[in-house]
Order: C-alpha cells, then sequence, then structure tokens
C-alpha cells in the first residue's frame, strides 16, 4: 500500500515539475518576398527546436518563388509540433500555400488569402501548383475546392466563386468557409487562444547567411546581377587585357552561382559547367578568329545559367530580363555611343586637311624585312619596338606574346604587320 502512495506522490510530484516548466513557443516571420533564403530559414528554424510547444507562423506576403514555399509546405507538414499560421495582413499566392500547411489558421480583421495564379499562367503550372493546394487542404482537413480555387480560374464554387476569377477570401469569408480557424487581432489574441499565454515566446530571425541568400535569389536583385555579369564578361571578351569588366564579371556571376548554391537551387554541375565556359572563352582570347572554342565556351556559360535558374523550378524571368538587357545594352553602345557628346571629346570632330598644313602618314617601308621585339601582346594588334623607336603593329594572323621577336614583312599606309621571327 505504501509503494502504491509513494508511486502516486512521485507521479504527482513529477508532473507538477514537468508544468512548472516553461512552455517554448517560436515565432517566425514570413515577410516580404518568398526565396530560397527564408526557405532555409525555416527548415533550420523547425529542425533546431524540435520540442517547441508550437510554431507561430507571422505572415505578410505578396507571395514569391513557388519552389520556396513548396520547400516550405513540406517542412511545416513534416514537423510533429503544433503550426499554426497567423495571416497579419495578407497571405497571397505562395504566402497562401505556406498558411495551409498548417495545423491552425488565424487571421487578423483585416487580412486576406489567396490570389496564387502562378505566372506564367500555362496549364501545366497552374495544374501543378493546383495538386500542391489541393493536396496540403485535404491534408490539414480543409475544403480543397477552395484550396484549388485560388490557383485555377476555371474552378467554381457556388455561393463563392465564379468562372474567370481568382479566390481571395478576406477575413469573415475565411472564416465562414473554414479556410479560417479564428479572426483575432494581435499575437497575444493568438497565445491566448491557444492557452499559451504562459509559455516562453522567442522571435526567430534569419542569420546573415540566410540574409544573404534572400537578397542575392530575390528574383529583381538575381537579374540585375546576371545582367551586370554578362554585360562585363562581352566587354570583357572584346578589350585586352585584365582590368575592371573582368573583375566585375567574375564578382556578379560569382555572386550569382554562389548564392544559387547556398539556396539549394543549384548544384556544383552548373558551376563547373561555367567555369569550363570561361576556360574555352579564354582559350578562344588567345587565338585568332572566332572559333570552336569561343562558340563552346559561350554555349557553356549560357547552359549553365540557365540550369542554375531553370533545374529546381525556379522563374525563367531573370535569364529573360538579363539576355534582354544586354543586348539592348550592347546594340546602345554600338551605335548610338560614338555618336554622344561625351565619345566625341575623346577623338577629332573636324578634318585634316593638306589646305589646312595637315601631311599624309608616311609609309615606313623602310621597315619591311626589320626585326624587332613585342612589348605588349599582339591580340592582334599591340606595340613593337624596333631600333629603340616603338610602333603600332598588326600580327599577320595569331596572338603573339609580350618579348618575342618579330619580322615586318608588310607595311600599308601607318598599318605594320609582322610575323614571328624564324630564327
Amino acid at each position: 500500500m505504501k509503494k502504491i502512495l509513494y508511486t502516486i506522490l512521485f507521479s504527482s510530484l513529477l508532473l507538477s515539475f514537468l508544468n512548472a516548466q516553461p512552455q517554448n513557443v517560436y515565432v517566425i516571420p514570413i515577410k516580404g518576398t518568398i526565396e530560397l533564403g527564408l526557405a532555409s530559414f525555416v527548415e533550420r528554424s523547425l529542425k533546431e527546436n524540435p520540442n517547441a510547444k508550437a510554431f507561430i507562423f507571422e505572415i505578410d506576403t505578396f507571395g514569391g518563388r513557388v519552389d520556396a514555399a513548396i520547400r516550405i509546405r513540406d517542412a511545416i507538414l513534416s514537423t510533429p509540433n503544433l503550426t499554426i499560421a497567423f495571416i497579419k495582413d495578407r497571405a497571397w499566392s505562395a504566402g497562401a500555400l505556406i498558411a495551409l500547411s498548417c495545423e491552425k489558421i488565424i487571421i487578423s480583421p483585416s487580412g486576406s488569402i489567396g490570389a496564387a495564379e502562378p505566372r506564367p499562367a500555362e496549364e501545366k503550372t497552374i495544374s501543378a501548383l493546383k495538386a500542391e493546394f489541393e493536396s496540403t487542404a485535404k491534408k490539414r482537413q480543409r475544403n480543397p475546392k477552395i484550396a484549388a480555387a485560388m490557383v485555377d480560374a476555371d474552378e467554381v464554387i457556388p455561393g463563392l466563386k465564379q468562372k474567370g476569377k481568382i479566390l481571395t477570401l478576406y477575413a469573415e469569408e475565411a472564416k465562414k468557409w473554414k479556410i479560417a480557424d479564428e479572426i483575432l487581432e494581435d499575437l497575444d489574441s493568438v497565445l491566448k487562444y491557444f492557452r499559451l499565454e504562459k509559455a516562453k515566446v522567442t522571435n526567430l530571425h534569419p542569420n546573415w547567411a540566410e540574409n544573404f541568400v534572400r537578397f542575392i535569389t530575390d528574383p529583381t536583385v538575381s537579374s540585375i546581377i546576371l545582367t551586370i555579369g554578362m554585360l562585363s564578361l562581352y566587354v570583357a571578351i572584346f578589350t585586352p587585357g585584365l582590368g575592371l569588366p573582368e573583375l566585375l564579371a567574375l564578382i556578379c556571376l560569382g555572386l550569382f552561382f554562389g548564392g544559387h548554391y547556398l539556396a539549394g537551387l543549384a548544384g556544383l554541375e552548373p558551376l563547373i559547367l561555367f567555369i569550363l565556359g570561361l576556360i574555352l572563352i579564354f582559350i578562344e582570347m588567345h587565338t585568332p578568329g572566332f572559333g570552336i572554342p569561343g562558340i563552346a565556351g559561350s554555349i557553356s556559360v549560357f547552359l549553365s545559367i540557365y540550369w542554375t535558374i531553370v533545374q529546381k523550378g525556379g522563374t525563367f524571368q531573370a535569364l529573360l530580363t538579363g539576355i534582354f538587357v544586354v543586348l539592348s545594352l550592347i546594340i546602345f553602345l554600338a551605335i548610338y555611343l560614338p555618336r554622344s557628346r561625351v565619345w566625341k571629346k575623346f577623338g577629332l570632330s573636324g578634318s585634316q586637311k593638306k589646305e589646312l598644313g595637315y601631311t599624309a602618314v608616311q609609309e615606313r617601308k623602310d621597315l619591311i624585312g626589320k626585326k624587332g621585339k613585342t612589348i605588349t601582346m599582339l591580340r592582334p594588334t599591340g606595340i613593337i619596338e624596333i631600333d629603340g623607336e616603338r610602333f603600332e603593329a598588326y600580327s599577320e594572323s595569331e596572338f603573339i606574346e609580350p618579348g618575342e621577336e618579330v619580322l615586318v614583312f608588310k607595311v600599308e599606309g601607318n598599318k605594320i604587320f609582322v610575323r614571328r621571327s624564324e630564327k
């Protein structure tokens, strides 16, 4: 009898001790554009806090990347902890999928959820995203038809949605149609509603690496970085030497690939393909003409960028924007820059006529047959030195490194043509 009493007493004390321990509730912000850095942050937050009493996702977003939202959705569905979506203002597009993946949904009086039609609104993308919304709603015992209507304009729900419109629910509608569990004003009300007002509440935030990845993989920023990188690479290919264009191309394209790699969007394969393309382009820069290495290198660089953007369902917008802007800038530089006032300051604006005292360039026919040494690389133009005098010279058919002996074989006007000297 005493053993039974001691057991009951011990159990009561243990239960009291456990109840006295603070319950941990973690608040995870889902704000701004939904991208891959945010997905990494959510996955880390759920993984590092397995003993949480609940996770509250504070949502206020117009949407973002579908692949990032699906990663967040999968992470939420796989956690055994209580998950609560608190829609402060709006959970649109990808944000709606994140909200639907939570066990409970609380919406503020000014909140709304829906507007999830994908872009581009093609049958394939609509069908895929619609299936994600329907399966998520079924998992959480919500009406899958309502979830599908947020994606597909062709869905019809009597008394709620007509054909041809995308569904967006405001707070009262969301509660009426059992998408939201309750309408509450703020986070304190949410805690009180779930009897968590005595819990220890911790607001989680992305670390510096996740913030960096969020910034780099933002569709707008990614487009700008890709554009600058591609334009700098173009300038670097067609200008001699190593300088600012090469450095800028390396930094921008390094940020582009590095950010996508850290976010888990790209593996090492696209990066290896990109480096291979740069090597081929470098080989092309040091050989005359534009041949197989240049073509293969250009294709490799393009495919690596395409692979990085598209392989995990990423938007093609960044690539198309980059190509369009680069081509536009190249056309502008080639056509309009030579006519600009800034460009004219670097050139002669008038003609050098004989009547004004100018004389024609003297043809140095006396240099034919003479040997000299290259001061700079001839690619195909560069500087050579003959008998202590420097001249601009043109290589016959190949690039010639600095310090090599060359032979003058032809002079046309002020153009001096050389080839490697046969020793």
